[in-house]
């Protein structure tokens, strides 16, 4: 009976028996006991459970949302490209080799055969019947369902489709958590390789078109015939109907479905392009944004980081052209920096994604995952706040008065500004240092056990030196083995910007180029023998040095994050550790403020001596007083010293 087909009698009894498709074979079937030996009672039980069932496995396959269809477009077209490269490869071969025969074409129809019967009529186990030409020969039938057979297999393979699904949106496996989503990915990948097949042929007529006007082009120049060279970085583009150009005015248009990969490789060209000529000044965002970095001098790591910042405004408004920035755009770019998941671009398959796929990549991550933080988004702004202050400098015309300030995101907390972070009190930072990592460990790797051993590397260094200066955790982790030098007779840290950062307020002299002596307790524990790497990094902390990244794209190739970041998990366990949870919240930065503290309350330290060994611009009445702002040199290092010997020792 085909409505009793779960039905199953075992020791008289009968049962509904039934597995459930997508688990294993060896999986045990689902068994329920209808308690009944009678068997047309059976039955009649049995189609009633399978009506629920069948509802019930309903409710839990749409139990989860299907995924975003620009997520599922951009897996197409990531298959779609792989298919089509590996046709064009493989028919290349085969006609460059003499290999093409009959049977090579015959497969290639049989294959776009058996994608659309599974298109139509969905993973037969078999050739549908409706599908089969009668006028086909024995041999062919035979062909043409073994190629079935073997499309039926390649598809059903769900890792292989998890794995490609993960590698062309940057999405992760945990987003296909439904079979709903295995099923998009599988007529998705059906869709992309029928059409591969349809589309690779011979050689297009526009192909050929390219390679001869390639070849007019060489035959010109070699009677020479001069060819244009100087370019834009992207065409100039007639303005649309709805946009009123100015007079005579012709606006950069970004090509269509804007990728990172795309502003990458605009950049590239406006970084490596020369200056000096009128032509050189064009309007484009990234010729703009490299000569002001060029002119300005920034270091190499804040020019990438800010124009990494403006690809994604870009990215996000697909505007490429200064002069079609309006109010709105800047206003989107806000909106967008709330929603764009955290972890974008730190892999190479982010590089070709729209934002369309970004934001409903988005839409499928926990909430904690997306959005910028406000100082990160402060800095986009900074960003595109001095790329339209370069733009107008040049006389390009901007749309109305772009005003930027609108846009930062304001502090949310009321508390003073001096009571936002905490500030380490000098007991609390005798807990922290009766730390085992400074008093006695059990090895390299197990520093929170208490031992004999004392591991001289940047995890004790760094928040000691922290601790007796008050700079900044980048300044003294990329501290380099010359940077330790003796001025006057007096042992001192020299800190400057140097290949692996850069100082914080690059534009003030005072930031840039600070000497700080060194602290009685730190000579005692050995720090001007401290020998670091002297010939390959230079670096004073050479294991302090963030690793390089195998993958990604350029911005994220160089290391894993800021050179110093390694040390927040070990500086933080020990806070929790030696101050009982760290309740206050306390961090590395609160070495710096309580540095400030003890300066601010020493007897006979002057303020612009304060200034000088934290690398703060002078506020207040030191800056309001021209004796102190303009009419002075850097302070003395014999009474910076004093200033030094005031902080107490921590252990």
């Amino acid at each position: 009976m085909p409505n009793a087909k779960y039905l199953f009698q075992k020791a008289g009894i009968y049962y509904f028996r039934r597995r459930i498709a997508g688990y294993p074979h060896k999986t045990r079937p689902l068994m329920i006991s209808l308690g009944s030996k009678d068997h047309r009672q059976s039955v009649y039980i049995v189609q009633q459970i399978q009506v629920e069932f069948q509802s019930m496995l309903n409710s839990f396959v749409f139990i989860q949302p299907p995924l975003p269809e620009e997520l599922v477009r951009t897996y197409m077209s990531g298959q779609l490209r792989t298919f089509v490269q590996s046709l064009q490869r493989n028919t290349r071969m085969a006609r460059m080799t003499g290999r093409i025969s009959g049977d090579y074409q015959a497969r290639a129809k049989f294959t776009k055969v058996a994608l659309t019967a599974m298109l139509e009529h969905g993973l037969l186990k078999a050739l549908p019947v409706q599908c089969i030409d009668p006028d086909w020969t024995e041999g062919e039938l035979s062909q043409a369902m073994a190629v079935y057979d073997f499309e039926r297999s390649e598809i059903s393979s769900n890792d292989d489709l998890k794995t490609e699904f993960s590698t062309s949106t940057g999405a992760t496996g945990n987003i296909l958590s439904s079979r709903e989503h295995l099923c998009q990915l599988r007529e998705a990948k059906l869709k992309a390789k029928l059409a591969a097949f349809e589309a690779v042929g011979g050689s297009s007529h526009s192909e050929m078109d390219a390679i001869l006007e390639e070849a007019r082009g060489l035959v010109r120049a070699s009677h020479g015939i001069e060819t244009p060279t100087d370019e834009p970085l992207l065409p100039a583009i007639q303005a649309p109907d709805n946009k009123a150009p100015k007079a005579g005015q012709m606006l950069v248009k970004a090509p269509a479905n804007l990728t990172n990969r795309m502003l990458v490789e605009m950049h590239d060209r406006a970084e490596n392009a020369k200056i000096g000529t009128k032509s050189a000044y064009s309007p484009d965002m990234a010729s703009t944004y490299w000569r002001m970095a060029k002119t300005e001098g920034l270091s190499d790591g804040v020019a990438k980081q800010r124009a990494s910042d403006l690809r994604l405004f870009s990215l996000v408004t697909g505007i490429v052209d200064v002069r079609m920035i309006e109010q709105f755009h800047l206003s989107q770019y806000r909106d967008a920096l709330g929603r764009v998941p955290k972890n974008f671009l730190r892999s190479d398959k982010d590089q070709d994604l729209t934002i369309k796929a970004v934001m409903a990549r988005s839409e499928l991550n926990p909430a904690s995952e997306n959005g910028l933080s406000a100082s990160t988004m402060r800095r986009h702004f900074k960003s595109l706040e001095l790329l339209l202050k370069r733009a107008k400098s040049e006389g390009h015309q901007l749309n109305g008065d772009l005003d930027v300030s609108l846009l930062k995101p304001k502090t949310k907390a009321n508390t003073p500004a001096h009571k936002r972070r905490a500030v380490f009190r000098h007991e609390e930072l005798q807990q922290v240092f009766n730390h085992t990592a400074w008093q006695g460990c059990l090895s390299a790797g197990r520093r929170h056990s208490g031992g004999t051993s004392t591991i001289k590397d940047s995890r004790y260094w760094v928040p000691l030196i922290l601790a007796y200066t008050g700079a900044r955790r980048a300044e003294i982790a990329g501290l380099l083995t010359d940077d330790l030098e003796t001025i006057d007779g007096i042992p001192c840290v020299h800190v400057r910007a140097n290949n692996y950062r850069g100082i914080k307020g690059e534009g003030a002299e005072i930031e840039k180029n600070r000497i700080i002596p060194v602290h009685p307790h730190l000579i005692d524990l050995g720090l001007l023998d401290h020998k670091g790497d002297p010939k390959q990094t230079g670096l004073l902390f050479p294991d302090v040095l963030p690793k390089k990244r195998k993958k990604g794209p350029k911005e994220y190739q160089k290391a894993v994050g800021k050179i110093g970041e390694s040390l927040d998990d070990f500086w933080r366990k020990s806070l929790r550790l030696n101050l009982d949870g760290n309740p206050r919240a306390l961090c590395m930065h609160s070495l710096r403020h309580y540095v400030n503290h003890q300066l601010i309350h020493a007897d006979g330290v002057h303020e612009v001596t304060r200034f000088d060994l934290l690398g703060h611009i002078e506020s207040g009445d030191a800056a309001g007083s021209i004796n102190t702002s303009t009419y002075r040199d850097d302070t003395d290092v014999a009474v910076k010293l004093k200033a030094i010997e005031t902080l107490k020792q921590v252990f």
